[in-house]
């Protein structure tokens, strides 16, 4: 980047840093929506392990070619086709309905994201030798800046979901000339139950039994 101005290679700078923290908000996005997936796909713990190998299947695949196409299509060129994937991949996995199939959707996710982040990684490492300065770390803090905001957007709206009052019942018309039953009371109510005293305690004689009484 020998040939660019200042205010260019700022711009770059505002541009990458907008990419790292869309890759984190969107990868933060799909992470925080596993357990919904999983109970969609109805999936056991070992298909869905499974399933989730896909993203790192498909990125490890894709790094390895993401660098020849930088080489020969430029870094930003490929930055931009990868994270318009990334955008259109990352809405496959709710439309799923078996593990396979969401396998298959999580291997092109991570295509794409492992796409991008070679390409922009790259592309910010020859920003950072034009400027000379060590501005890497403000890119790695954009991606957590961008996943910690997708996850308070997340918890803000299961939040509003939770104090949204519950639906009123519909109230059912009674149709004309209906009469609410009523139970009708006794005739002859039974008289109340008549409290029984309890017997008294007749204290036990220890002493000697009383004499009997003299005979005429």
């Amino acid at each position: 980047m020998p040939g660019h101005t200042p205010s260019d290679l700022s711009h770059l700078r505002t541009a990458l840093t907008v990419f790292f923290a869309l890759d984190g908000f969107i990868f933060a996005g799909w992470v925080v929506r596993i357990p919904d997936i999983k109970e969609q796909t109805n999936a056991s713990a070992t298909t869905l392990g499974l399933a989730l190998l896909g993203v790192s299947a498909g990125a490890v695949v894709t790094m390895i070619l993401t660098g020849r196409l930088c080489r020969r299509y430029g870094n930003h060129q490929v930055t931009v086709v990868c994270a318009v994937l990334l955008c259109l991949s990352v809405a496959l996995p709710p439309l799923t309905h078996s593990a396979l199939a969401l396998g298959a959707v999580l291997l092109v996710f991570g295509s794409a994201y492992g796409g991008i982040n070679v390409a922009f990684n790259s592309a910010a490492v020859d920003l950072v030798h034009t400027l000379r300065r060590p501005i890497m770390p403000s890119f790695h803090a954009a991606f957590s800046l961008g996943g910690m905001g997708r996850r308070r957007t997340r918890c803000a709206g299961r939040g509003r979901a939770l104090a949204r009052p519950a639906p009123a019942r519909p109230h059912r018309a009674r149709p004309p000339g209906h009469r609410r039953h009523r139970p009708r009371p006794p005739a002859h109510p039974a008289p109340p139950p008549h409290p029984r005293t309890p017997p008294r305690h007749q204290p036990e004689r220890t002493g000697p039994a009383p004499a009997p009484a003299p005979s005429c």
